[in-house]
Parts: C-alpha cells; structure tokens; sequence
C-alpha cells in the first residue's frame, strides 16, 4: 500500500483525526472494526504546570511513549499494507511480495536496536531521518518509504508493539546503541538481567530518609517478590545534567517486565515509589546503560 507524497502532517492527521474523536466520544472514526482492548496502565509522570514550565515544556529525561499494542494485530498489519514486500525480517513466513521486494532496511532484530518513540516517527515522518543505503531514498532526497494518511491510532500503536517484538537475530555486528550512534564499543559483562528497567530521578525535597525507610522495610521486599524481577540498584549520577539518581531494575525477560508495567498489584507499587519523586522518565535497555570495561580499566 503506498500512498502520494505530500504534506505530512496535512496527510497523516486525516487518519489519526478520526481515531481521536473517536476516542473522545465524538467522530466516527472507521478503525477498522478493531474491539479496543481495556487500556493498559503505564507509570504515570506528575507534576505542576509551573514545574513543566521551569523545566523548559518537557519533564526532565522525557520521551515519546506510544500507547500499548497488540503485537498480533500489528504483524497482520505488517503484511496488510505491504511493510513486508520491502523490508525483510527473518524467521517470518510473510506472503510472496512484489517486484521491488526487500528494498528498504532489513528489520531483523530492530526491536533490540531501537526505541519505540523511533519507529513512530519513522512510520509518520520517513524523511526525518534517511538512512543511506541502495535504493533507500528517492533522487530528490526523501525516504522511499510511503506515508500512511489513514492510519489509526490503534494501528500505529499495533504495528509499533509488532517492530518493538522484533528482538532475535538482526544483522552481523549490530549491536543496541540507545541514544546515540551506533560505534564501536566494548562488549558489557556477561550474565545478567535479560533487560532493564531504567529511571532518572530526585527525590522531593525532605523525603529521602522517608524514602529509605520504606524501601528497606516494604519497598525492596515486595519489588523482588514480583515474578521475573530479579535485581535493583540505584546509583547516584552527578557527570551529567539532570536528576542524579538511577535505578535499574532487572527483569529475567520481556514478559516479567509486561507483567510489572501493567498488572494492578504492581501499578500500585509503582505509584508508592513515585510518591517520593520528583518528575522523572522511564527508559528501557537489553544491555546495562553503565558497565565496567575491564580493557580499558585499572587495576
């Protein structure tokens, strides 16, 4: 399915449009006849408009987080709008494509490779960043990737989840680089969690010795009493700007962590946590932001 360049924000929002009047009561939105699954909770940021204002319009360490999707529906949408005839994932036994098969990236393995935030804009603005490549971009220096004006939430939501599920094999020497460019870089150790869990924070003023408090006493007890977490450690961070404290809490696999972000008894867990933060964001990582190198370290 390929549609005519244009305007992309006169060509997508036609199709989100609808979705979100849908979604507020109104509009008659077409989705697709897609039944809308029971909204999943994600850890919520709070804060005052002043404090958002101060912090520049954004909360500190903030990013893009698509609404939850259904992996399932996502792969059939893959196929259905023809994703498949130009990118190749192995190990997926898509229908034949057409003549111009697999003329874009190979998405093999993307899903370790990149946030979600990523593949949204990659799928509603192909020309923010043009990957260089045989045949990737057009002679007038566009993506010859097509826009989608009408596509739903719902389905952008879907078929990001399905690119985010794309986490085995990719191609040789890739290795996850988030926030940056990819470069050389030494290997971490092995072992360890499957993934992390990562959030920068502080912690509001005069609630520190409250926060350890609860942390030793209940939070830490029932944190690792949850199916598939495995480690949590915080450190204090002052090399950069930004809150100071991190907290990586290791999960065995994609599931334990799924079962951590939305099921109730760990949303309200989560929430007691927050209650001794400041604003603070929530990043996801399948190597350690932070490891020793041995090579380059002494003794």
């Amino acid at each position: 399915m390929r549609g005519r360049r244009g305007l992309l924000i006169g060509r997508v929002l036609p199709g989100l449009l609808p979705a979100l009047l849908a979604a507020c009561g109104g509009g008659s939105g077409d989705t697709s006849n897609r039944e809308t699954p029971p909204r999943a909770e994600s850890p919520p940021v709070h804060m005052t408009m002043h404090d958002l204002h101060l912090a520049g319009g954004v909360p500190p360490g903030w990013s893009l987080t698509p609404p939850p999707g259904s992996v399932e529906a996502g792969r059939r949408l893959f196929v259905d709008l023809g994703c498949h005839s130009c990118h190749l994932v192995k190990g997926e036994n898509f229908p034949a494509g057409s003549d111009e098969e697999h003329v874009g990236p190979e998405l093999t393995g993307m899903g370790s490779h990149h946030p979600a935030a990523y593949f949204v804009e990659a799928i509603l603005n192909p020309d923010a960043v043009l990957i260089d490549g045989p045949g990737y971009v057009t002679d007038d220096d566009r993506s010859r990737m097509p826009i989608y004006p009408d596509m739903t939430l719902a389905q952008l939501a879907d078929l990001v989840a399905y690119l985010q599920s794309l986490t085995e094999g990719g191609m040789p020497g890739m290795k996850p680089a988030p926030g940056s460019l990819m470069s050389p870089r030494p290997k971490p150790p092995a072992g360890g969690p499957a993934i992390l869990f990562v959030q920068s924070y502080d912690v509001k003023p005069g609630q520190l010795a409250a926060f350890e408090e609860w942390f030793r006493r209940e939070g830490a007890p029932q944190l690792l009493a949850c199916d598939g977490l495995e480690t949590i450690e915080t450190y204090v961070d002052n090399t950069r700007s930004g809150p100071p404290l991190v907290t990586m809490m290791g999960f065995r696999d994609d599931q334990a962590l799924s079962r951590f972000l939305y099921e109730p008894d760990a949303t309200l867990l989560k929430r007691k946590w927050d209650e001794f933060l400041g604003p603070h964001g929530h990043q996801i990582f399948r190597t350690p932001p932070v490891y020793r190198v041995d090579s380059l370290s002494a003794p």
